[in-house]
Formats: structure tokens, sequence, C-alpha cells
């Protein structure tokens, strides 16, 4: 018995060639032009529902989705508008002469505002040793004062302290322009002529946001 040898098939030869995306394209396109014509017209139809699904998808819905965004913002605009209460032409005049007015804290931060605005000027001005007594002031009743919050009330420190007569106005001036407090009520001086000294009592005022208990009454 003879052993014929076996002919063993090229793997590569037995596997297909691949095909560029061109002719592709251009075995597409005959098989397109073969069809009938109404079959070529059902053809673009479906190809058109299919690009308007998929630009009423994901274009037209991002272009709602700002225009819902920006009407929004919009409406929100109005209605700070509509809020804005109309301001007294000397309110107007201050702020065009003096500068914007900054708002009202809240009572508690309005109080510790005020604690360390005195402070830093006593450092600034190395006074020695001070005395600082808090209590809360009337209401400020002032129709323009509704344009900051709807009830603001006095937070008045007094403070004792002692100081030479050139050393007095410069802390004066520091406390009135310093932004935490709003003005200086009461200033009482008394001539200490064996220390050499000035003898101050000042009542400092803060204007602060009234608490929910002081506001509703």
């Amino acid at each position: 018995m003879t052993d014929l040898p076996t002919a063993v098939p090229d793997a590569a030869a037995a596997k297909p060639r691949s095909r560029s995306l061109r002719a592709q394209g251009t075995d597409l396109r005959a098989r397109f032009d073969a069809l009938p014509s109404r079959q070529r017209w059902l053809v673009v139809a479906v190809l058109a529902v299919a690009g308007y699904l998929v630009v009423d998808e994901y274009v037209w819905s991002w272009s709602r989705a700002w225009q819902a965004e920006s009407m929004q913002i919009e409406a929100a605009l109005r209605r700070g508008a509509a809020r804005r209460a109309p301001a007294s032409v000397d309110l107007a005049r201050a702020v065009a002469t003096f500068g914007p007015v900054e708002p009202p804290a809240d009572a508690a931060r309005g109080r510790e505002e005020l604690a360390q605005a005195i402070e830093d000027v006593a450092k600034a001005h190395k006074v020695a040793g001070y005395s600082y007594e808090v209590r809360v002031g009337p209401r400020v009743k002032d129709p323009d004062a509704a344009v900051l919050a709807s009830a603001i009330e006095r937070i008045q420190a007094e403070v004792r302290f002692d100081t030479t007569a050139d050393e007095l106005p410069r802390i004066v001036a520091d406390l009135e322009s310093h932004p935490a407090i709003e003005a200086i009520s009461a200033l009482r001086i008394t001539r200490n002529d064996q220390a050499r000294k000035m003898s101050v009592q000042a009542t400092i005022e803060a204007w602060v946001v009234a608490g929910r208990g002081r506001r509703d009454r």
C-alpha cells in the first residue's frame, strides 16, 4: 500500500479577502440603483425618518433644554426686578456721595463684628485698657431702612477708655470710618489733669437685622 501525500489547504488562501469601504459603498450604490423606483423612494423615506429621529434626540433636545434654562433665568430676573423697592432721592444721593450701602448683618454676627472693630481700633492706637458693655437699642425708624431689611435694630456698645488729647481725634475717626460701625451716637470727654489724659465714654452703634422674635413685635 502506497502512502500518498495529503494536500493541506492553506488557511491564508481559504480566508476571504476583506473589501475596502469604498468597494462596499460602490456595491451598495449598485444594489440601490438596481432596485425599482418605488423601492428606492421607500429606502430614501426610511433614511430621512431615521435622520430626523437622530436629530430630534441629540440636537433639538439640547436646544430645548437651553431654551428652558434661559426662560428660567429670565423669569428669575423679572421676579428680582419686581421685588426691588424704590429708593428715595436722598438715599440715592447718599449712595452717590459716600459709596454703596453695606447690607446689615444678622444680630449675632453684628455683635461679633462690632466687638472686633472696637478691639482693632484700640490695638491700633495702643489703648491700654477699656471697658465694654453692649445692649440692644431702639429700632431704626426710617423709610429708607426698608430697602435693606424688613426690620433694623441698633446694637449699642458703651465703651470707656483713657487716651491722650492728641490721640483722641484719630481714635474717633477710625471708629467712625470702620465698616462694622454705623455711628458714634454719644461722646463724653472728661479731662484728667493729673494723669494728663482724657477719660472718654462713647456710645458706638452697629445696625443689624432684627431677630425673628423682635421682628414680629
